[in-house]
C-alpha cells in the first residue's frame, strides 16, 4: 500500500467520480463498525472466521489444561512419583495462558477514532487513509478485518480474533510466550508418561480416563505438536520485529521494494527494543499478565513507513 498524503487527497478531489466514491466508501466503514463495545473497557471483533480460530485455540488450552493434570500429573502426585511443585507449575503456566489470551481478545490494539485531529505540529507528520479517510499518525494501519486504522499496526491474528498493534502487542507477546511454555511442558509430560512414569496404582480401573488414556494422550500430543508450532513461529516473529523496529505489515509491504527504497530504521538496543513494547519496569515485571500496562503519552513516530 503506498502512502496516501493530503496532496493525494486533494488530487484526487479533482475527479468528482472518483471522490464520491471514496467517500460513501468511509461513510459504509464508519457507520458499519466490526467492534462490539463490551462493558470494561473491552471490545470484541465480529468475525467468523476468527470465532472458529479463537475456539480452536480455546479448545486446546482447555482439553490440555484438563486432561494432562487428570490423567499424569494429579495420579503421580498421588502415589508419591513426583512433588507438587511441577503441579503447580502447569497450572501456573496454564491460568497465564488464560489471561493474556483474554486480554489479547479484548484488548483494543490502539484503535484510531474517526474524529481524530491532528495538531498543528503533527500536520506534516500524518497520513491520510485511504478508506476510512482520516487522518492518522505514521506507522497506523488500516485494517480490512475490523475496519479501523490501527496505530503501529503489526497485523490482525485470527487466532485471537483481534488486531495486534501498539497498545496489545505486549500481552500478544506474552500470549504466544505462555503458549508455547505450556504446549512444550504437556509435550514433555506425554513423553514421562508413555515412557518413564510407572501405571497409577491409586487410579480406578474402570473409570474412563483410565481406560482412554493412551488415546486422550495422543490427541494431547496432536494438539501439543501443533500449538507449539503455531506458538514458537509467531515468538520467532514478534521477536525479530521487534529487534528490527518493524512490523509484519512493513515488512510485508517493503519486502519486494529495493534496499534503497525502503525506509530508514532505527537502531535501537535489545532492552529499548523490547521496553517500547513491554513497558517501563524490571524485565521479570513485563512476564506478568495481570498487569496494567500503560501506554504512550503522544502517538508520534520519527518513521515514514506505511
Amino acid at each position: 500500500m503506498t502512502l496516501f498524503n493530503l496532496e493525494d487527497l486533494q488530487r484526487l478531489s479533482a475527479d468528482p467520480e472518483a471522490s464520491l466514491a471514496l467517500r460513501e466508501e468511509s461513510k459504509r466503514i464508519q457507520s458499519s463498525p466490526n467492534i462490539v463495545f463490551l462493558p470494561c473497557h473491552l471490545q470484541f471483533v465480529r468475525s467468523i472466521k476468527g470465532c472458529f480460530y479463537l475456539g480452536f485455540i480455546i479448545f486446546t488450552w482447555a482439553y490440555n489444561s484438563y486432561f494432562i493434570p487428570e490423567i499424569v500429573l494429579l495420579p503421580q502426585y498421588r502415589d508419591g512419583s513426583i512433588s507438587c511443585f511441577p503441579v503447580l507449575c502447569y497450572y501456573m503456566v496454564s491460568i497465564c495462558t488464560l489471561v493474556s489470551l483474554f486480554r489479547a481478545v479484548t484488548s483494543d490494539p490502539g484503535r484510531l477514532p474517526f474524529d481524530l485531529m491532528p495538531t498543528p505540529a503533527d500536520k506534516l507528520n500524518w497520513t491520510h487513509c485511504q478508506r476510512c479517510l482520516i487522518q492518522r499518525p505514521l506507522k497506523s494501519h488500516h485494517c480490512r478485518k475490523c475496519q479501523r486504522c490501527v496505530r503501529r499496526m503489526d497485523h490482525h491474528c485470527f487466532w485471537i480474533n483481534n488486531c495486534v498493534g501498539e497498545d496489545n502487542q505486549w500481552i500478544f507477546l506474552l500470549l504466544v510466550f505462555y503458549a508455547l511454555l505450556l504446549s512444550l511442558y504437556t509435550l514433555v509430560l506425554d513423553t514421562l508418561h508413555f515412557y518413564y512414569f510407572p501405571t497409577c496404582m491409586s487410579c480406578d480401573s474402570l473409570s474412563f480416563l483410565f481406560r482412554h488414556q493412551r488415546y486422550l494422550m495422543y490427541l494431547s500430543c496432536i494438539l501439543g505438536v501443533t500449538l507449539t508450532s503455531l506458538a514458537g513461529s509467531q515468538v520467532l516473529q514478534q521477536t525479530i520485529n521487534i529487534l528490527s523496529n518493524r512490523s509484519t505489515v512493513e515488512s510485508i509491504i517493503h519486502a519486494h521494494k529495493p534496499m534503497h527504497e525502503r525506509p530508514t530504521v532505527m537502531t535501537r538496543s535489545a532492552y529499548d527494543s523490547f521496553r517500547d513494547v513491554c513497558g517501563p519496569g524490571r524485565v521479570l515485571w513485563w512476564f506478568n499478565p495481570f498487569r496494567r500496562h500503560t501506554g504512550k503519552p503522544n502517538v508520534y513516530y520519527y518513521q515514514q513507513t506505511v
